[in-house]
């Protein structure tokens, strides 16, 4: 038995003995480093003897980007790209617009801009030549690399190195606003509005000046408060008021010309006329006084074309000023 035990122990002895033997040598390479790679390693790549296998046979789109995808005629996308190729340290690279295949023709190139020599793994920005434009239309972004040995990128379907931008017509151009009609020329029949001494004022008292809150519509005659306010024209009153806050004590005259006047700020308890009745050149409407929003006795006037607050107020000073006799 003792014979029997001792065989044994000596089998296990040599088996064990003979796989120790074909395991040291796979861990002294994998020690040494040599050809194994391991993915993700931040040391790896070429550096450290990466097998020729691993090599990337072609360069690949890492990264394309194109914005905005819709723009209008005249204007042109920012692309960036990136571009890897393991074991290899640059690429020659060129972007390709092409304008989209339709039934009737093929995709025509368009415009090209060749970036030259780049860094792998580098992202690069496309910087167009000032000539550079797209019409209207359907467009691809074509990426495209050769690396040194010219081997052309390779497209696969998640990383194709294209993309499509629309290019949409231009803004039509909004049509030029009609200028304003000319207010008809002054005349001289009638009378001028304020029956005694009066004065025109300076630019502060006239049409368009500012009033903080609004523009001056009209043109302020300053006089004696109780200076009589006369109708210019022959017409019909169609308003006959009180404004608290800033018209005072008004009038509204629709003049047998087709124009509108309004008086205002009158005198209180001076309003002679009643609406709905038709006056002559020359009849009294009220006395210059200063209520309402006021500083001081004056005649605030309007003259409106198209009616009174649904047409347009115009300037009345070169009128006043015919029918001054100071034109």
């Amino acid at each position: 038995m003792s014979i029997v035990r001792l065989l044994l122990a000596a089998v296990v002895l040599a088996l064990l003995f003979a796989l120790a033997a074909s395991v040291a040598p796979a861990a002294a390479n994998a020690r040494a480093g040599g050809a194994v790679y391991v993915p993700g390693s931040k040391a790896g790549g070429a550096s450290f003897g990466t097998a020729l296998g691993e090599l990337d046979a072609r360069p690949i789109t890492a990264a394309l980007t194109v914005s905005p995808r819709r723009l209008r005629a005249g204007e042109l996308p920012r692309i960036r790209f990136r571009i890897r190729q393991r074991g290899v340290k640059a690429v020659h690279a060129r972007v390709r617009i092409y304008r989209a295949a339709t039934r009737s023709r093929g995709r025509k190139l368009a415009l090209q801009v060749d970036a030259g020599r780049v860094a792998i793994g580098h992202t690069v920005r496309v910087r167009w030549p000032r000539s550079a434009a797209l019409g209207a239309g359907r467009y691809v972004v074509s990426l495209h690399a050769t690396d040194p040995t010219g081997r052309t990128l390779a497209r696969t379907g998640q990383r194709p190195g294209q993309t499509v931008v629309t290019v949409l017509p231009p803004p039509k151009p909004e049509p030029a606003p009609e200028p304003p009609a000319d207010p008809p020329a002054p005349v001289s029949d009638g009378v001028f509005p304020v029956a005694g001494p009066f004065d025109l004022g300076g630019r502060g008292s006239g049409f368009g000046a500012d009033r903080r809150d609004h523009l001056h519509q009209g043109h302020d005659v300053s006089a004696a408060a109780g200076t009589p306010v006369v109708a210019p024209v022959a017409g019909t009153v169609i308003a006959v008021d009180f404004q608290r806050r800033g018209a005072g004590f008004y009038v509204v005259l629709h003049g047998v010309d087709g124009r509108d006047y309004f008086f205002c700020h009158f005198r209180r308890g001076s309003t002679a006329v009643a609406v709905n009745q038709s006056v002559a050149a020359g009849t009294v409407l009220g006395a210059v006084g200063s209520t309402g929003r006021s500083s001081g006795p004056h005649l605030h006037f309007e003259i409106w074309e198209g009616g009174w607050q649904r047409g347009r107020p115009i300037d009345p000073l070169p009128q006043l000023r015919a029918w001054a006799g100071r034109s």
